[in-house]
């Protein structure tokens, strides 16, 4: 393929199926895929519309009408909107801050690219043209039933609950089985027990060894996979507390896959975690720019939200997410949460009672929730009941200290919730490290013990990160 000098012809250019060359870019136009070096990311429609634009006119300035027109054709776009997705094709292309060495703007017209445009001609025998590709084209004969097996565990995943997680898990050992080396069945598995620890179904120390183990065996036969790395790091973040291994692993990631909607969601429960909720927020819309369709990562956004303490944007989220899919669960259940942290026991209460009353569930957020709602409402003898009831499972369940916390509080028993919270350190529960970002524990934060917790679980502030005291906006 060689690299003609002539300029784009811009009146040719719709339809075309050649490559165009820009800086160290090229950007397969038919494909929706940009080059970098040998590194291939596909684009999502809307930045690929974006990136066409600009090197169709080839330097020229091209008005934010068009863009808006060519992008969101018969609606109603703002300039913040538009906005945002030039700061997306930024990112793409690796710029920073000021430093905008492709993508430059024009004050009160619109945005041009900066480099010259060139076309990569085929040579006479090379072909562009792609047939669409069925799966064995993609697969080798040995991974069919694999994927297969995948693509069902993968829907189970997303559900959440405990007998989804274990279904997944049957589902991506059964991938495994058929093919022993197949990547995406190992992150899945090894993200799938990891999440087992998160949502409270399987001790920490049960749960992330397991994860640890299958994540190691992923790089071993990939180690450039930008999942891997991903999943990795929020080990390294829920189980190690590592935050500079997680740091350096979510980093790696990006830098190996900038355009993964999974890899940039990653990245925003470390910035929560860390307290870098403007970064968090970040990455989360980052994510949902990839992948504006999926209804989790939209939860994703509000889940940041909550713990950014801009309740009641998150609540508006979930609620467009109830409209849309009465059936997600996991919409209610967080709706719940953010309205019992804005102060609405009542409405929580409402939504808690929807939920399914499932032995695996109950004790890992719906009976707590319930707990701390009557408790805020000063229903004591409800509340009382059901940490009681909480206890009594303790005995034959797994019940994390953290939810137990989170009722004692409520119930003002100070002195038990400061003792669990430090149970649930001595465990290492995968939720401590959100215990900076959660407003539960709040007539207990001023105490020394508290404060000796928080400096323990860490990480220590970093100078110049996008934090701060999360808090709701007047």
């Amino acid at each position: 393929m060689s690299t003609s000098a002539l300029p784009v012809d811009s009146r040719s250019f719709r339809g075309s199926s050649r490559i165009y060359c820009f800086g160290e870019f090229r950007f397969d136009l038919s494909r929706r895929i940009l080059f970098k070096s040998d590194a291939a990311a596909p684009i999502p429609e809307r930045l690929a519309l974006l990136l066409t634009e600009l090197i169709a006119a080839n330097g020229a300035v091209v008005t934010k009408e068009a863009l808006a027109e060519s992008l969101w054709p018969h609606e109603a776009v703002t300039d913040g909107n538009l906005a945002q997705h030039v700061y997306m094709l930024r990112r793409l292309l690796g710029e920073r801050a000021r430093d905008h060495s492709y993508v430059l703007s024009v004050p009160r017209s619109g945005y041009r690219l900066a480099p010259p445009v060139t076309e990569a001609v085929p040579r006479a025998n090379e072909s562009l043209t792609f047939e669409p590709l069925g799966v064995s084209d993609v697969l080798a004969p040995g991974d069919v039933d694999a994927f297969g097996n995948y693509c069902q565990g993968s829907f189970f995943i997303e559900q959440r609950t405990a007998p989804a997680i274990w279904r997944a898990i049957e589902f991506f050992e059964a991938a495994l089985r058929a093919s022993p080396n197949y990547l995406p069945a190992l992150i899945a598995l090894a993200r799938a027990h990891a999440l087992l620890a998160v949502y409270w179904h399987v001790p920490a120390s049960v749960a992330f060894p397991t994860a640890k183990k299958v994540i190691a065996r992923a790089l071993a036969i990939d180690s450039a996979s930008a999942g891997a790395h991903a999943v990795r790091s929020g080990i390294r973040c829920f189980c190690d507390w590592d935050w500079k291994g997680a740091q350096d692993e979510i980093d790696l990631a990006i830098r190996l896959n900038p355009s993964s909607a999974f890899v940039r969601s990653n990245a925003a429960w470390l910035h929560v975690c860390t307290g870098r909720y403007a970064d968090a927020l970040e990455q989360a819309q980052f994510a949902l720019v990839m992948e504006p369709s999926s209804l989790h990562l939209q939860l994703l956004l509000a889940r940041v939200l909550v713990h950014s303490r801009y309740y009641t944007n998150a609540i508006e989220i979930m609620s467009s997410l109830l409209k849309t899919d009465r059936g997600f669960y996991v919409a209610r259940r967080y709706r719940a949460q953010a309205y019992l942290l804005q102060g609405q026991p009542e409405k929580a209460i409402s939504d808690l009672e929807l939920l399914p009353q499932e032995r695996s569930e109950d004790p890992s957020f719906r009976l707590p929730m319930l707990g701390r709602a009557y408790a805020d409402l000063g229903d004591t003898a409800r509340a009382e009941s059901i940490f009681t009831r909480l206890c009594s499972m303790a005995q034959t369940d797994y019940v994390v200290w953290w939810n137990l916390a989170i009722v004692a509080t409520g119930l003002g028993r100070v002195e038990e919730a400061m003792a669990y919270l430090e149970r649930a350190y001595e465990d290492r529960e995968a939720t401590l490290p959100l215990l900076k970002s959660a407003r539960w524990f709040e007539p207990i934060s001023g105490s020394q013990r508290f404060r000796d917790l928080l400096r323990k679980v860490g990480p220590p502030q970093r100078v110049g990160s996008k934090s701060g005291s999360p808090q709701e906006p007047a």
